[in-house]
């Protein structure tokens, strides 16, 4: 079974109830435990006693509150050195430069790309991994190299997939996959490599398979894997403007 990351703590900084609760799942969902506030004075309060791997701020404001905002965040002692990502809408009356000029680490325009998201604050939280995974179940046909012709996929981003087998191959190896994802009828052909091998053991909580990455996949792959992973993580939300 793939191994999962580690749940980082975040300080969520957004005044709307429907914003926080966007953005709260959102990262539940990309494996971070969300800290809901409405106000960056709130949120230095509750920096105090608390652990923050980074700082998650909706920057839907008036120009003079936001200022003020970005202003605290960037100088008090107990959140300053913290990463800072800004989410907002193309409409913001503060630049992107001004943003990143005033300290913030990172600016996410909405509607929010989840491919994105998931890799910059994997960046500012050290995250190892750089595109997230989705469960699904997958009938994926092996053109060579293994003893069974059809495997199940377990997990897949759009870099990689997971297979479950009791005979995975040794790291390294490559193979020819054969696929459609749920709910499309246009078959994805690629390359992958093994890059994580797990045998049977009599450890119920591990699955055995491998892990691959795919090599190569066309940008037409790539998008339709991307699409897939972001409407299985989020299609369910939208964004509620602030005001």
């Amino acid at each position: 079974m793939p191994e999962k990351l580690e749940k980082k703590q975040v300080l969520v900084i957004c005044r709307s109830a429907a914003g926080q609760m966007y953005l709260g799942v959102l990262l539940n969902r990309i494996w971070y435990t969300p800290v809901l506030t409405k106000t960056a004075e709130e949120g230095v309060k509750l920096a105090r006693t608390n652990q923050f791997t980074l700082i998650a701020f909706d920057g839907d404001l008036p120009e003079t509150e936001l200022r003020s905002a970005l202003s605290l965040l960037r100088v008090h002692e107990s959140v300053k050195d913290i990463p800072l990502a800004v989410f907002l809408s193309s409409n913001s009356p503060v630049s992107t430069e001004e943003f990143i000029g005033a300290g913030c680490s990172a600016v996410l325009t909405k509607p929010l790309d989840l491919a994105l998201v998931f890799g910059v604050l994997g960046r500012l939280s050290g995250q190892p991994r750089s595109t997230h995974r989705v469960t699904a179940k997958i009938r994926v046909e092996i053109a060579e190299g293994t003893p069974e012709r059809f495997l199940s996929g377990v997990d897949i981003s759009e870099g990689g997939i997971y297979l479950r087998t009791t005979e995975p191959l040794q790291t390294g190896s490559v193979i020819h996959l054969r696929f459609t994802l749920p709910r499309d009828a246009e078959r994805i052909e690629t390359g992958a490599k093994v890059v994580r091998h797990i045998p049977l053991s009599s450890q119920l909580e591990t699955q055995p398979g491998m892990g691959l990455q795919f090599i190569d996949p066309t940008p037409a792959i790539t998008q339709k894997l991307r699409n897939f992973v972001q409407w299985e993580m989020i299609g369910d939300l939208e964004w509620e403007a602030t005001f």
